[in-house]
């Protein structure tokens, strides 16, 4: 691949983004007709809307939204998600066990370009009284640790442990702050990725032009006043792959594979996604 130097890379990206404009901004008309349409964005990272639990199992949903000349769309997507107890406990005092939350990975194209992520683990430090989420995970830290699954819990079951005690099992209300709690701690992850940094640019074949490979982390973040170590669930960095695919209806697509090989490597994805719209 051919290298660039600094300041071609910053010529060659304020060029992108003005072209960028320019072709974004000819269609929109006299400025009268701008105020009435809403601002163009684009945010192709997922952003979960919701967890459900399906057969004993967690899903979580969401959706990959666009807003281009004033038409939104918007692309859903569905992806498991577990909570288990990590291999080694907290030694901070009051720390509960460390949890493991893992998202599984997420797949969805929006108008031509196509995300796929890794998968996504989050290994948590709770800290009782520190928090209603905090107090949340450690109480299903301690089930998971009775003996229970992730399916027992969520159906409210307790158990009996010969050193603690009879430990409740999670009222109705309580797993309906878990699921929402767990909601906000994914989506707290996901807002990260635009970090992300472009790490390499290969051309693709046929109507596929450029593949980004975006790579986060890991991270040690705090969330939601929760101690979080951000990975690939194997210790690595985070993967995002988008690909760009020319053909009808692609509009990111097409206008991706128009500016993207002008940016240069290591703009991050943020810089990409806000110079194509701004």
């Amino acid at each position: 691949m051919k290298q660039i130097t600094p300041f071609q890379a910053g010529g060659l990206r304020r060029a992108a983004l003005m072209l960028g404009a320019m072709c974004l901004l000819a269609p929109l008309g006299t400025p009268n007709a701008n105020a009435a349409r809403r601002p163009s964005s684009i945010d192709v990272i997922p952003t979960v809307t919701s967890l459900s639990v399906s057969n004993g199992q967690l899903i979580a949903s969401g959706t990959a939204t666009a807003v281009r000349h004033g038409r939104t769309n918007t692309v859903p997507f569905s992806a498991p998600v577990n909570i288990s107890l990590a291999q080694t406990n907290g030694t901070n005092v009051g720390a509960c066990p460390i949890l493991d939350l893992q998202l599984g990975p997420i797949n969805l194209d929006l108008l031509g370009v196509v995300v796929e992520t890794s998968p996504i683990c989050l290994v948590i430090t709770a800290h009782e009284a520190g928090g209603l989420l905090g107090d949340l995970l450690c109480s299903v830290a301690n089930l998971l640790n009775g003996g229970l699954s992730l399916d027992q819990i969520l159906r409210g079951l307790g158990v009996t442990d010969p050193v603690l005690g009879v430990i409740p099992g999670l009222t109705a209300p309580q797993i309906g702050d878990l699921l929402a709690g767990v909601t906000n701690l994914l989506n707290g992850a996901l807002s990260n990725l635009l970090d992300a940094v472009v790490t390499d640019i290969i051309e693709g074949v046929g109507p596929v032009c450029d593949i980004l490979h975006l790579e986060l982390g890991p991270l040690d973040l705090n969330l939601l006043g929760l101690e979080v170590v951000l990975d690939d669930c194997a210790g690595g960095p985070v993967v995002v792959d988008l690909t760009a695919e020319r053909g009808r209806g692609n509009l990111l697509g097409n206008l991706l594979c128009g500016l993207l090989g002008r940016t240069g490597l290591g703009a991050s994805l943020g810089d990409i996604l806000g110079g194509l719209l701004r």
